[in-house]
């Protein structure tokens, strides 16, 4: 598995470190972000809370295999089709991709702060994120929730972030960010009044071939052309 940035290629170990990195003989802190189509407000955070100097932030960003496309006789599946065929469709969801997540990049280049990205094809968002944070010894990430956390949404379960945060390996801190604003836990937002209290869920258990399967199908890119 290998990392692309700007030209140069960087291969990743199983057992590489995030909290300290080591590029070019100098130390890094490593932040991970992780984005969808608007999480501006969620980097904006991060740059102007969680960034020192040297850091390096990772944008996470995490979509869909390809199962079915829309046809003139109606949506046909993957399976049904060539490669050929598939091709100009999949061309252009690379090109949405790229433009969503030059925008994340662009904001970082803006205020001189590294950049890379980590790109992951799943169906399950917050899982996916669970399983990459132990395959790159994850310490710090941070995630955004469109949800204001009240006692009344959280009776609706929990949001992708907040699911990560409860199931998260201990080494790893989880910052969840909504509007802005870093929620403090489930029930506190800084800056807002606290609310009621919400039940805990078990803590799922992780594949023991988790690493493995991420370095199978992770594609990281530092910068779009």
């Amino acid at each position: 598995m290998a990392e692309e940035n700007s030209g140069e290629i960087v291969e990743i170990e199983d057992n590489s470190k995030s909290a300290t990195s080591s590029r070019d003989g100098g130390e890094t802190k490593d932040v991970y972000v992780a984005v969808g189509k608007d999480d501006l407000d969620v980097l904006k955070w991060v740059l102007d809370h969680a960034v020192e100097p040297e850091t390096r932030v990772f944008l996470v960003h995490v979509f869909p295999p390809i199962h079915y496309i829309t046809t003139p006789v109606g949506k046909l599946s993957t399976n049904q089709l060539s490669q050929e065929q598939l091709r100009p469709y999949i061309q252009e969801k690379n090109a949405r991709r790229r433009n969503v997540l030059q925008k994340y990049i662009n904001l970082c280049s803006q205020v001189k702060v590294a950049v890379d990205t980590i790109l992951i094809e799943s169906d399950f968002t917050a899982k996916a994120i669970l399983e990459l944070i132990p395959v790159l010894n994850i310490t710090s990430l941070v995630m955004g929730t469109k949800r204001l956390p009240s006692s009344r949404l959280l009776k609706r379960g929990l949001g992708k972030g907040e699911f990560v945060q409860k199931n998260a390996p201990n080494f790893c801190e989880i910052v969840i960010v909504w509007n802005g604003k870093k929620v403090v836990d489930r029930q506190h937002i800084i800056g807002l009044q606290p609310s009621s209290s919400a039940s805990s869920s078990q803590k799922p258990e992780i594949s023991k071939n988790a690493e493995r399967n991420f370095f199978e199908c992770v594609c990281f890119s530092g910068k779009f052309n």
